[in-house]
């Protein structure tokens, strides 16, 4: 198995860098929209089917020549004094997830400052419809949408908005977002940028057009010094804000007979590999203790994974709206987090209900959003044996249980707090008066391939198309883009058949 993944690692690595050639191809050729396509299709890849980088600087600067090609004037606005304005702009967002909860909080949280949700993947009655569900009065909120089918136009949209009126830009974007890496990337930007690293374990765009990193997890710091060559004078601490307007009292008031179990995450998070599998332990744990009923919010109980380890007291309730989330964290005795990934946001927002909490073990750096902490009960157990032992002894000592609940609370309650995120957001408006915008050398590409990859690599794989975009090369280009998958890779989609094979090189 090691041996596997070692070969998928460098497997992917050589798709990678031989698409970062045939982007470079594509623009020499004048193809930008294909080129554009294609280094999105490329970060996507490199996104989901890691290839031991987490940056490259070939691309940034790729998109940093389209731009000098296809935009021919600079920003129509000029630089204002401050006007209490932020951009917030995403690709997509969506009615659950950690990164969209971050952005609307945000809003909700903050009425110091008027906020403009931009999204470059959405129209605009879908970018609406998802504001609706997380805030009460959406009209008062500017909402706008780039999207268009072509990349250029969707640039050129963007690049119309006055991008200077604004205090601040925030990007909430995917890894793979190309549009704003364009625009920003041109040298008549003045409005600092801020980037919300809440992909930080994968590959991501946007190092160069970067100002301030913004780091929802400490430990990530030196993380992002090392393996993006971003300096720590770039990066802010600027941890998830969960809100805790509800009876801590009344949430810790459980007078059923079972002890209730929560774990909740997105359910590719929990997809096992050889040291992690989350549902096999659960199963250990409902069939050793009769009294637990271990809910599971995420995998949804039709999936491959979870036939293997069906039990009348391990429910798995799939993706739930928020207000259902809700009613069950009420009800958790204590909350175990999901591995091999974990949720950050899943887990602090049940902490600050004052529910104890496990935290899964021995976790590679990448997925770890804690210092550890022995004072306050903040411990990543060194072992599955360990890990089995602290639920269980949660389980069955009720004094345990309420000790433990009340030291990790203060420490949430410190450092994680709603109130503790506003004094955070104060000092970045703070840094951002004190900056402007400007255009990052990146540092040369590491490639890794130590534990924290060999992870990563087994924890999401997608499937892409190897020639889209292309079609429309020379048949020089053609050839070389023949020639590169002639290197096989399972997670990559080739030539069929000749025919298919003939049709690529005849198209035009």
């Amino acid at each position: 198995m090691e041996k596997n993944i070692d070969k998928n690692i460098h497997s992917n690595k050589i798709y990678f860098e031989s698409s970062v050639v045939t982007a470079q191809r594509l623009f020499d050729e004048g193809l930008y929209e294909d080129c554009i396509n294609f280094i999105e299709k490329t970060a996507s890849f490199g996104w989901f089917n890691f290839s031991g980088y987490y940056k490259s600087e070939s691309l940034e600067i790729l998109l940093s020549e389209i731009q000098k090609k296809i935009i021919v004037s600079p920003p129509l606005h000029k630089k204002k004094s401050k006007t209490g304005k932020i951009l917030q702009i995403c690709s997509k967002v969506y009615t659950s997830g950690g990164h969209s909860k971050l952005l609307y909080n945000w809003i909700k949280n903050d009425n110091t400052k008027k906020h403009t949700i931009l999204s470059t993947r959405l129209s605009e009655e879908e970018l609406k419809a998802v504001s609706e569900f997380y805030i009460d009065s959406p009209s008062n909120l500017l909402q706008i949408s780039v999207k268009s089918s072509s990349k250029i136009e969707s640039i050129h949209l963007l690049n119309e908005q006055p991008l200077n009126e604004y205090d601040m830009i925030v990007l909430h974007v995917h890894p793979d977002e190309v549009i704003t890496n364009i625009v920003l990337s041109q040298k008549y930007i003045q409005t600092p940028v801020f980037f919300v690293n809440h992909a930080d374990h994968v590959f991501w765009l946007g190092t160069s057009i970067s100002d301030i990193i913004l780091q929802i997890r400490e430990s990530n710091i030196p993380l992002d010094m090392e393996r993006r060559g971003i300096s720590l004078e770039r990066q802010f601490f600027f941890p998830i804000p969960v809100e805790n307007t509800f009876n801590i009292e009344e949430c810790k008031e459980n007078t059923g007979k079972f002890i209730q179990l929560l774990s909740t995450g997105t359910a590719y998070k929990y997809n096992p590999n050889d040291s992690h599998n989350f549902l096999r332990e659960a199963y250990k744990i409902v069939e050793e203790n009769p009294e637990v009923i271990f809910n599971i919010v995420g995998i949804d109980q039709d999936s491959e994974y979870a036939a293997k380890y069906k039990h009348a007291r391990i429910v798995l309730h799939g993706i739930l709206p928020a207000s259902q989330l809700a009613e069950i964290e009420k009800r958790a005795d204590i909350y175990v987090e999901g591995f091999p990934m974990a949720s950050f946001t899943a887990l602090l927002q049940t902490a600050l209900r004052k529910v104890p909490f496990v935290l899964h073990y021995r976790p590679l750096p990448l997925f770890k959003l804690f210092n550890d902490n022995k004072d306050h009960h903040v411990i990543y157990p060194e072992n599955l044996e360990e890990w089995h032992n602290e639920v269980n002894k949660l389980i069955h000592d009720k004094n345990y249980r309420k000790e433990v609940s009340d030291i990790q609370y203060q420490y949430i309650l410190n450092n994680f707090s709603l109130q503790v995120w506003k004094s955070r957001v104060q000092k970045l408006y703070d840094t951002a008066n004190n900056i402007a915008h400007r255009i990052w050398s990146s540092s040369s590409d590491r490639y890794y391939d130590g534990d924290n990859e060999k992870l990563l690599v087994t924890i999401d794989r997608r499937t892409f198309s190897h020639y889209s975009f292309t079609e429309r090369m020379s048949l020089k280009g053609k050839y070389f883009v023949y020639k590169t998958s002639r290197f096989k890779n399972k997670n990559i989609h080739y030539f069929s058949s000749k025919k298919q094979l003939l049709n690529y090189f005849l198209k035009k």
